[in-house]
């Protein structure tokens, strides 16, 4: 009995050792790592200018692309092993606030788009 449950944990064990093997992480490029900063200012920056013209909606694209964008850079900057699905999450996050910033008139929103724009390209490119 002691035979045979060593057998099936060795075989477990081997059997988990090859998946590990077969299955790296996938890390993106530490490139993005600065963009991802420099945008997740801007969004702050633009979270709080719309904030006071009372752009709630705004507002909220702002903040949470600011997070996603530090989260994307701590993740890359750390090599953690979820970085490469949290740079693909900045990346449309990005795409989808640029689009939010476009619309709106003032230079904060501008340089916000600019920003995400800039970050979701380098992103993009970080995934290469």
């Amino acid at each position: 009995m002691t035979r045979i449950l060593l057998a099936l944990f060795a075989i477990g064990f081997a059997t988990t050792l090859t998946s590990l093997a077969a299955d790296p992480v996938r890390l993106p490029k530490e490139s993005c790592e600065k963009p991802c900063l420099e945008c997740a200012n801007e969004c702050l920056a633009c979270m709080r200018h719309c904030q006071e013209n009372k752009m709630e909606d705004t507002a909220r694209q702002c903040e949470i692309c600011h997070h996603t964008c530090l989260a994307c850079a701590l993740a890359v900057g750390s090599k953690n092993p979820q970085a490469w699905q949290l740079c693909e999450s900045c990346e449309k996050m990005c795409n989808d606030t640029a689009i939010v910033c476009d619309k709106g008139t003032s230079d904060h929103m501008k340089r916000c788009a600019a920003a995400c724009r800039a970050c979701a390209k380098a992103c993009a490119d970080a995934r290469k």
